[in-house]
């Protein structure tokens, strides 16, 4: 052991002190060349074995790599990465290198084009996680094609199983890389999949076979690792994408690499305005653009050259103090298109990814107010992303400008939207739920009780789906979800100053998505599965309680579960689908007068829209208090149709857009209101709450402790292509129909009051 340690410390040293040579050398440097494998030391026939070549190092890991001969009449030698049909990675160490062009070139093929051969990725130097993975290339992930990782796959260029000249170009400050095959570029300025400070080094190749078919394989010849001086890398920070916003007491923000001689001129609106720059000099150049005007809009051109070259960067944005004058919302695709039905889902999100975000609004009785949080953006042209927090005023009918939590920096996925939840002083706690191991989450705590004006950041980490409940004398219970293996299901709890515990892991077995509640001292959760991790397979349905704050987990009916769940077949379920290829979107957990569960979900033939999956049914389980009960509400026309439910002594509600739409089998639909009076067993459709819209109205919320008329709410948006999103609200009886407004010229406004819905028609199908 002591000898390893020693190995990796003198290691470590090497690589810095490479770095730190490196970083200071004036041109191009080869930092890794294969030298076609033929050193005998480093590289004998056989598996690839711990080596050092030069100042690299090779780290195998999976046993999956051998050298063999090229041909049999080529000496030369490859680097041969068999197929396992399960993950198998090695990794390459060399001299790390930051604000810098990197390029790693080499030839390759693959002995098939049909099934995933081969991943080439590089990394940061010091992990060999997922998190931690730069450009990521994939042979045959998409059959027949070179592709590459962004958090989604995307096709390049065609591939067969010749041999092929790659290059692959990082500019490191930017994030970005470009591909080159056979000597035509096939990609250019393609993102990464994950977005690192520009400081950060990279001196790590991972190549892996991961999840194809067993016993294929791809050759690498001739490998070649070039850094190479560049022209200024300009980095925007304030903000990172376009139609971003900027406060304009910190004025637009952005980072150079150090150079001597760095000249910098900067327009706003096509003016001048290098007079107005601040730079602060380090290992960096800290530069900001200041006396901005506020509420306005800008186009800045940065212009930046070296004794390398120059580069010129735009951006736009809109400048803001801390509220945008309106209700407006975002749109979002996910980009995973299904023939003429379009994506798996796409709409005004606002109030939208994750349903399993959960809540969103709570009425606080001591103020008369409903608080609540959405993800909105700053006009109508704009996709990116601002957590909002605002509030219904009960007694003044009116809600204030929305005010600005945290510009997300570019992110435009509401998978980092936020829940919401009232402590016991009455601070406001926003928990924003991240997206997976790439972006962190974020906890806010309000500054004042009762009051949105202002935030502070009480903690960051790994929180995805977050949702979050007060209980009683014990303080905030967190449940998220963690993507160990697959999507996982953990909790915590978190303190009055926001201190958080250790996670505990809950359920994982394949991934789970799951919808929760607070009762009193009992925390629900309700949630499916996902077999082999793959979401577009979910199913089953399962549900557990805790009623001492996480210490002890139960199914309903008192039977103590041993946590974390880790089989298919447990205690915890309510009821097997998957025998009946029958999908399980969860939507809704409540509980009844008697604090027993009721869940309400969907269920369907196939994760694609279209008819070919029909019938859509939304479901109700209820425990009675001795078993299950089961019953059917309504059907629908798409998987991401998502309600609210409402249980009152004599009358259950469901709030949903299951009528059809403008957009028909996308995302969303008309609202429509169904009634129970016998506690879920029969359902009746009892109004129509929206007609003739021009949008699909989706992802219908329900605040926690309800007050009306502010009783269920939810965003529009053309589901089909991109449009505006605007946010609703109606009353219990679905009789008052509300729009927030998109526009506000003054501190406060009234919600506008749209027509009275009218009656069913006879067209309406009553399931």
């Amino acid at each position: 052991m002591y000898s390893q340690k020693c190995m990796f410390l003198s290691l470590a040293l090497l690589l810095l002190s490479s770095a730190l040579a490196y970083a200071n050398t004036p041109g191009p440097v080869v930092l890794f060349d294969s030298e076609g494998f033929m050193d005998a030391e480093a590289y004998p026939p056989g598996p690839l074995g711990d080596a050092a070549h030069g100042e690299a190092r090779w780290r195998p890991l999976s046993g999956a790599c051998e050298i063999v001969a090229r041909t049999d009449d080529d000496p030369a030698r490859v680097l041969r990465s068999r197929q396992t049909g399960s993950e198998a990675v090695d990794f390459l160490d060399f001299p790390p290198a930051t604000g810098a062009t990197l390029t790693v070139a080499f030839s390759a093929r693959v002995s098939t084009a049909s099934s995933r051969t081969l991943d080439l990725s590089l990394m940061r130097s010091d992990s060999t996680a997922g998190s931690a993975q730069a450009s990521l290339l994939i042979w045959g992930h998409e059959p027949g094609y070179l592709s590459y990782f962004d958090g989604r796959y995307r096709q390049l260029a065609p591939i067969d199983t010749e041999w092929r000249d790659y290059e692959v170009i990082h500019n490191l400050g930017a994030n970005t890389f470009t591909v080159r095959m056979d000597g035509e570029t096939v990609g250019e300025d393609l993102a990464w999949r994950n977005r690192f400070d520009p400081e950060t080094t990279f001196g790590r190749l991972r190549i892996g076979t991961i999840r194809g078919d067993a016993d294929e394989y791809a050759d690498i010849a001739n490998l070649r690792v070039t850094r190479s001086p560049m022209p200024p890398v300009i980095t925007i920070t304030a903000p990172l994408a376009t139609g971003g916003i900027v406060d304009p007491e910190q004025g637009l923000q952005f980072t150079l690499a150090e150079e001597k001689d760095t000249d910098i001129r900067v327009t706003l609106n096509g003016e001048d305005a290098t007079q107005q720059l601040t730079l602060e000099r380090s290992d960096r150049i800290y530069a900001a653009v200041g006396n901005l005007e506020p509420d306005t809009s800008y186009r800045a051109v940065i212009h930046a050259a070296n004794a390398h070259g120059q580069t010129e960067s735009e951006v736009s944005f809109h400048t803001f103090t801390d509220t945008v004058p309106g209700y407006r919302g975002i749109w979002f695709t996910l980009g995973q298109l299904s023939g003429p039905w379009g994506d798996k889902y796409s709409a005004g999100s606002s109030f939208a990814w994750s349903h399993t975000l959960t809540p969103m609004a709570v009425y606080a009785p001591e103020v008369d107010k409903t608080f609540f949080v959405y993800a909105g953006v700053t006009g109508p042209e704009d996709r990116y992303l601002l957590i909002m927090a605002s509030y219904y005023d009960h007694a003044r009918h009116r809600v204030p400008r929305p005010t600005i939590v945290r510009d997300q920096r570019g992110v435009d996925d509401p998978h980092d939207n936020a829940s919401i939840a009232i402590d016991a002083s009455g601070h406001i706690w926003v928990c924003i739920a991240g997206r997976g191991r790439r972006r962190p989450g974020q906890i806010y705590r309000s500054k004042a009780p009762y009051c949105v004006d202002a935030f502070e950041k009480r903690d960051s980490g790994e929180q995805t789906y977050s949702q979050v409940w007060p209980v009683p004398g014990e303080g905030l219970f967190h449940l998220l979800t963690l993507y160990t293996r697959g999507r996982e299901l953990y909790w915590e709890t978190i303190d009055d100053d926001g201190k958080r515990s250790e996670q505990n892991k809950l359920a994982g077995f394949g991934g789970h998505y799951q919808v929760s509640r607070v009762h009193g001292d009992k925390v629900g959760t309700a949630f499916n599965y996902h077999p082999e991790r793959n979401v577009d397979r979910r199913t089953n349905l399962y549900y557990m309680e805790t009623a001492d704050f996480g210490r002890t987990w139960t199914t309903v009916d008192g039977i103590t579960l041993e946590t974390p769940l880790d089989e298919v077949e447990n205690p915890a379920l309510v009821r097997e689908y998957e025998s009946e290829g029958r999908l399980v979107y969860v939507q809704k957990l409540l509980m009844d007068e008697a604090g027993r569960p009721v869940i309400l979900y969907l269920t369907s033939d196939g994760f694609a829209p279209g008819p070919d999956n029909d019938p859509r049914r939304w479901e109700l389980a209820r425990w009675d208090g001795n078993q299950w009960q089961f019953s059917v509400i309504t059907e629908s026309d798409h998987n991401y149709d998502v309600g609210s439910l409402y249980l009152e002594p004599q009358r259950w509600t469901l709030i949903a857009p299951a009528l059809t739409g403008p957009q028909p089998y996308f995302t969303g639909g008309e609202v429509g209101l169904w009634v129970s009076t016998d506690q879920g067993a029969t359902w009746e459709l009892e109004r129509r709450v929206t007609h003739n819209s021009p949008f699909n109205h989706s992802y219908l919320r329900r605040p926690h402790n309800p007050k009306d008329p502010f009783y269920c709410m939810w965003a529009d948006g053309d589901s089909s292509q991109f449009s505006i999103c605007r946010l609703f609200f109606t009353n219990a009886a679905g009789d008052q129909l509300y729009m927030l407004p998109y526009t506000m010229d003054d501190a406060y406004a009234e919600p506008i009051r749209l027509d009275p819905p009218v009656p069913p028609a006879a067209e309406d199908t009553v399931q």
